[in-house]
């Protein structure tokens, strides 16, 4: 797996009552396999700026979402980055164009369609940036 990029939309509302910016982790994922694999789940944490650590749980729902054999495949793991959260990351990078982060985890992968052979823990290990710019126009003016 290698990070792509990042990109963050509009405010999301959850409940309980939250408010938060979607940030969407884009992986690209090849498969070097003669067989497709289905990654099924990942989970683990993303660090924003070095210090703000948040949880990654991302399950796609049915079998996962199959990457082609000698293919690559990109993913979307969509984190959310509570609206103080972002509100301070902004404050923080008004020197800086962008602002950095690391995810780390781990993905559950399943190899062929036909015998559905499981493996937990695939690691994740990759780090990137998002502009400023894109935080500033995800968050609404409060």
């Amino acid at each position: 797996m290698k990070l792509n990029h990042a990109e963050l939309s509009g405010v999301q509302l959850g409940f309980p009552p939250t408010v938060g910016v979607v940030m969407t982790i884009v992986l690209d994922v090849y498969n070097p396999n003669s067989y497709d694999v289905a990654v099924r789940a990942m989970r683990g944490t993303a660090t924003l700026a070095d210090r703000y650590t948040l949880p990654v749980q991302w399950q796609p729902g049915g079998e996962g979402v199959w990457l082609a054999s000698n293919a690559t495949t990109t993913i979307r793991v969509p984190v959310t980055i509570p609206i103080d959260l972002g509100l301070r990351l902004l404050r923080e990078s008004f020197t800086s164009p962008t602002v950095p982060f690391r995810v780390v985890g781990t993905a559950d992968v399943t190899a062929t369609r036909t015998f559905k052979i499981e493996k937990d823990n695939y690691s994740v290990d990759e780090v990137g940036t998002f502009s400023r710019q894109q935080l500033e126009l995800a968050i609404p003016h409060f």
